[in-house]
């Protein structure tokens, strides 16, 4: 994704050190939508990376297949939500969301959960009852 960004920053002019296009005093203003769109799917899937590796770590201590699984659904729905949004339409970046956020991450907080409790001594097998 980060190199969609530099190639977007050269496509569409923005220099750095600047984070986003300026929409408002802009020539083009859909290029720059693009741009902030491209920018944004970026930095907003650097934003989930910490809670995503903290829990593909925890759930894969017990849950390998889960993990596995959910991780590689994480990555295609990144991959679906940066090509949506970078489209210029925020909409169209639900798809991925969907897939990358909540397909994925419900069972791997689930199952970290799961383990995180059982480290502590709390009987947390609701699986095998």
């Amino acid at each position: 994704l980060g190199f969609q960004v530099g190639k977007a920053r050269d496509k569409y002019g923005v220099k750095y050190p600047d984070m986003y296009a300026d929409v408002k005093t802009s020539k083009n203003k859909k290029n720059a939508n693009i741009f902030n769109c491209t920018q944004r799917a970026h930095q907003n899937t650097l934003e989930q990376q910490p809670a995503f590796l903290t829990t593909m770590a925890l759930c894969s201590q017990k849950y390998p297949l889960v993990a596995g699984v959910a991780g590689l659904t994480f990555c295609v729905g990144r991959l679906i939500y940066a090509a949506g949004y970078s489209t210029g339409n925020p909409k169209a970046r639900i798809p991925g969301a969907l897939l990358g956020g909540l397909v994925s991450m419900l069972p791997l907080m689930g199952c970290s959960t799961l383990y995180a409790l059982e480290q502590i001594g709390v009987d947390a097998n609701i699986i095998g009852k």
